[in-house]
């Protein structure tokens, strides 16, 4: 008796067919279908995002690379050289625009 003691769920589905075995396993199909599509819509979306933010912050590293060797060979001072590299790009465009 201690096998067949385990809790079995009863899952209740609305069934729409005409009776026949074929018509309820393309209802089943279609189902399946659908909920295949929305969590690979779902996978792709995160795996977008995952790239655009890895995109982002390499862009931002070299903003900030670049923005410590100009300070750096501009001023010859370590902390100016720390507080242009955490202004990253934006201290870069300041000094395209307005010049060295």
């Amino acid at each position: 008796m201690g096998q067949y003691e385990e809790q079995v769920e009863v899952v209740e589905a609305e069934v729409i067919s005409d009776g026949s075995q074929s018509s309820e396993k393309d209802y089943w199909r279609k189902q399946l279908k659908e909920e295949l599509r929305a969590e690979l819509r779902e996978d792709y979306h995160h795996q977008l995002c995952k790239g655009v933010l890895s995109a982002l912050g390499k862009s931002y590293n070299l903003g900030m690379m670049i923005a410590v060797v100009v300070s750096f060979s501009i001023h010859h001072s370590i902390l100016w050289a720390i507080i242009h590299g955490l202004l990253g790009w934006f201290y870069v465009i300041y000094k395209i625009l307005f010049g060295y």
